[in-house]
């Protein structure tokens, strides 16, 4: 089967896509409002939209007044060396965090607000919350330690893992604030340590009757019952892990230049905001779930310029999980990831979910490069499955460049994780890839270069690469129900793809022993649309028939999962002769023949 490039309709879907994206034009509807996004090879005029982004934004940055106080005006205390003696940090930090807040009070009450200088030194200090029009800023040379005393995190409403509940507060936290800003070339320290403190949480081995297992089981089932969010308490007693900075339901936020280093949990995660720049921080974590950024249901975000050093995804879009994301059903939108440097993290450079729920539209990462120091699960990672459902639409990655990934250059799954539940049904549709450059150093180890797995009720839909290289795995292709999938001036191995709709069908893997032969296969045909058929010889060159699929004898197994799909016959006669037939949409593709030969 040949593809056939599908002219007329990307055509009349670009027009489409043109109406939708000028129809607010001239009226004061925000850019986060209008629709972006549509079928096509090159997806530039999403890019247009990105551009219109990164300006309102910026129309949107956070202002102050000239007026400054400094923390040590209200009683901190500033160190000159680290605190050893906890008992002392502890006392410590519940004095600085009082003169903290009382600062914070006093710029508040400023009209036009102002700045929280904290200065160089150590500064120990508990939970900080912000308020309205006030920029905390750190001089260069401050280091923010908030303590391991957990009783000064108090509870507040945040979203944990895609889950709305009350829970330890963030090191540094704003709720339904407006015009805030996290500044300076200081560094915000969470202490937290895999023997000690807040890490264990997740692995019980070093404090074993300390574990969040129970507690986030409990708070999964209250998000997918219904529970009233103020009966979802936890906080102390507890083992949720809080994230490092969360700004909730926050308009016009700033967080700039400063490093975050040893968090709980995820370091940066807007949630439910609007207007936010993230520009030019550190975030250098390698605990467990250390995510960089992760905007949650927000609209309008600029992430640019940022360093991450991570020990998980280093930017991921989020959205709510499953039934309480759903219902909430706010999406993440419009939003921005440009110039960012990886240095090392697990996850994806660009990462969709899992914790989607609400839906995800108009995502752009453009001109963002890891290094070879990354070993990234992926270079592009977007992830649902059918307790998540959600939709996701127009994601655009451009210029993206990374030098490492150990596992797939490009993964596009609806089978992450938990896999088809059957429970909802997810979306993922429209998706660009153009100037990218994925290599893999050690292409033994990877499994496949592109892997896209849909449901048969639900293809993934509209997917284009343009002009990326991928370097790496033998296995090019690994497909299950896609519709529509568009290569245009890319390469394989250095070897150049064809241009045009794939819609072919291969095997990519094979296992042969002597009670089973597996087939590993690619097709972006709906599984509807195959129809699979094993035939058995006595000889490698006689006469084929029908396996009989029945008890003690030959017996045929199909299945889908998170690695792709295969193809089975099982209690095979190791003296016979085997090959595959499937018929694709009314057209015929026959394997090879197989045999168990004993080594």
């Amino acid at each position: 089967m040949k593809g056939k490039l599908r002219t007329g309709i990307l055509a009349a879907a670009m027009v489409m896509l043109c109406a939708l994206l000028f129809a607010g034009c001239g009226d004061e509807k925000s850019k986060g409002e209008q629709n972006g996004g549509g079928s096509g090879s090159d997806g530039g005029e999403g890019w247009a939209l990105a551009d219109s982004i990164v300006e309102e934004v910026a129309a949107k940055m956070p202002t102050f007044s000239d007026y400054e106080v400094k923390i040590e005006d209200f009683g901190a205390e500033i160190k000159t060396e680290k605190i050893t003696d906890k008992t002392q940090e502890a006392a410590l930090a519940k004095k600085n965090g009082a003169a903290i807040a009382d600062a914070i009070a006093d710029v508040t009450a400023h009209e036009g607000g102002g700045t929280v200088v904290i200065p160089a030194g150590y500064t120990y200090t508990g939970a900080i919350h912000l308020d309205n029009n006030v920029n905390l800023h750190l001089e260069d040379g401050a280091n923010v330690m908030f303590t391991t005393d957990y009783s000064q995190y108090p509870n507040v409403k945040t979203r944990w893992e895609g889950v709305v509940c009350y829970n330890y507060s963030p090191m540094v936290y704003a709720y339904q604030k407006e015009n805030v800003a996290i500044t300076g070339k200081g560094v915000l320290d969470g202490q937290a340590t895999v023997e000690e403190y807040w890490l264990p949480w997740k692995n019980n081995k070093y404090l074993p009757d300390e574990t969040q297992d129970d507690d986030q089981k409990a708070l999964r089932k209250m998000g997918e019952d219904g529970t009233d969010v103020e009966e979802r308490v936890f906080g102390q007693g507890h083992y949720l892990r809080p994230c490092f900075l969360q700004t909730y339901e926050c308009s016009n936020v700033l967080i700039e230049d400063v490093t975050i280093t040893n968090s709980p949990f995820w370091m940066v995660q807007p949630t439910f905001c609007e207007y936010v720049t993230v520009r030019g921080i550190t975030v250098e974590s390698h605990g467990y779930n250390n995510d960089g950024v992760n905007p949650d249901s927000c609209n309008m975000v600029v992430i640019d310029g940022c360093t991450f050093n991570t020990g998980d995804d280093c930017i991921a879009i989020k959205s709510g999980r499953d039934n309480d994301g759903r219902t909430i059903g706010k999406p993440c939108e419009n939003v921005v990831a440009m110039n960012n440097t990886y240095i090392t993290g697990k996850g994806a450079c660009a990462t969709v979910g899992s914790e989607m729920s609400g839906g995800v539209k108009n995502i752009f990462f453009r001109d963002n490069e890891s290094k070879e120091t990354v070993e990234h699960l992926q270079a592009v990672s977007i992830k649902t499955n059918g307790d998540r459902g959600g939709v996701i639409e127009n994601i655009y990655v451009k210029g993206v460049k990374a030098a490492n990934v150990v596992d797939r250059g490009v993964l596009i799954t609806m089978h992450y994780e938990e896999g088809d539940t059957e429970a909802t049904t997810p979306e993922i549709k429209n998706i660009y890839l153009e100037d990218c450059d994925i290599t893999c150093l050690e292409p033994e180890k990877q499994q496949d270069t592109i892997a896209i797995f849909g449901y048969d009720r639900s293809p993934v839909k509209n997917v284009n690469f343009k002009n990326c290289s991928f370097t790496g795995a033998d296995t090019k292709l690994n497909f299950i129900n896609v519709d529509g999938i568009h290569f245009e001036g890319c390469k394989m191995n250095g070897e150049d793809y064809p241009d045009g709709d794939y819609d072919g069908f291969s095997v990519i893997g094979e296992e042969i022993n002597p009670s089973q032969i597996t087939l590993s296969y690619s097709s972006a045909a709906l599984e509807s649309k195959l129809s699979f058929k094993w035939e058995v010889s006595d000889s490698k060159d006689g006469t084929f028939s029908p396996v009989a699929d029945q008890e003690k004898n030959e017996e045929i197994s199909h299945s889908l999962g998170v690695s792709g799909a295969t193809t089975a016959v099982r209690f095979i006669d190791k003296e016979k002769y085997y090959r595959l037939k499937v018929d694709v949409d009314g057209e015929e593709w026959v394997s090879d023949v197989y045999h168990y030969e004993d080594k």
